[in-house]
């Protein structure tokens, strides 16, 4: 869990992304006891110093050593302007609808991208996010694994392992930074009026949070508005990273869907109230968690 906070006098933390949810959109955080968060951040650690250790065998190819890896590698592609980067609005933005130009580039990448997948791999990744139980199931595997894939069955790795060749493919052919957008319902415990209060004091700039399950977003904040029930306790990640698949529509479609990978390491950059703008006109407000990727090697402006 990184430098997670404790959440209360006995013991506890905030676990962002330990939850089981079939909500595709949502992630469910969790209180669970600070002993079991060490021990998850160590098998973590341990996960990725043999990962390391894989990269520095001789002899494998790169294939093999995806294959034994317990995370994915992130492929980014370099980002050839500054323009195309994408970076955190400040508190007092308004964020808005993705513009038609957006869309319609991300569309192209996304084509490109697509036409080079081979069939078993289009078929996980659509059966991962048209299906919740499937995106259950394995995302409650990895969640169980503390993202270490090897420790899973060979269904499920094998699959898993296809839905991360699929958005490295993705990630080779994307040129573009992304700010993106999900979900995090907070644990029942918490006072539903005082949402703000308990993000604040749980997620202070600096710390580091894990998403071990692969994460839906969207590129617009109005795509992730929550329902009526339980929205009190729903807050927002809002993610800078250049990773992920792109899965939205083109033009003329409310769809900015985008698939991040699992395992991604993030730091929380702040929180606040946000100010959205609906392609309506009419505004709504949401409280965002704002996070930067840890793996993302993208250069500062």
């Amino acid at each position: 869990m990184g430098r997670s906070r404790v959440a209360d006098p006995d013991g506890y933390v905030v676990d962002a992304d330990r939850g089981s949810s079939a909500a595709v959109l949502t992630k469910r955080a969790q209180l669970i006891d600070a002993a079991a968060a060490a021990a998850r951040a160590d098998t973590r650690d341990g996960a990725r110093e043999l990962d390391a250790a894989v990269e520095a065998l001789p002899g494998l190819t790169r294939a093999r050593r995806d294959r034994e890896r317990a995370m994915p590698r992130a492929t980014t592609a370099d980002v050839p302007h500054p323009a195309m980067r994408r970076r955190l609005p400040g508190a007092d933005a308004v964020r808005g609808p993705l513009s038609s130009r957006q869309r319609k580039a991300r569309s192209v990448i996304k084509r490109a991208a697509q036409d080079r997948l081979p069939t078993a791999q289009h078929t996980a990744v659509h059966q991962l996010i048209s299906r919740s139980g499937r995106w259950r199931e394995l995302n409650d595997a990895l969640s169980d694994a503390a993202g270490d894939v090897q420790t899973l069955d060979e269904d499920q790795r094998r699959t898993i392992q296809r839905v991360d060749r699929a958005v490295q493919t993705f990630e080779r052919a994307n040129d573009r930074g992304h700010v993106v957008y999900s979900n995090v319902q907070m644990p029942a415990a918490v006072n539903r009026f005082n949402l703000a209060g308990f993000v604040r004091n749980n997620f202070w700039p600096g710390t580091v949070i894990h998403f071990d399950r692969f994460t839906a977003a969207a590129h617009t904040l109005h795509e992730v508005e929550p329902g009526p029930e339980g929205a009190e306790r729903c807050a927002v990640f809002e993610v800078q990273t250049r990773r992920g698949a792109y899965l939205g529509a083109s033009d003329g479609w409310d769809d900015t869907a985008h698939l991040l990978p699992r395992g991604m390491r993030l730091a929380v950059a702040g929180t606040h109230r946000a100010t959205y703008r609906r392609p309506d006109g009419s505004l709504g407000s949401r409280q965002v968690i704002q996070l930067v990727d840890l793996d993302d090697t993208q250069p500062p402006s």
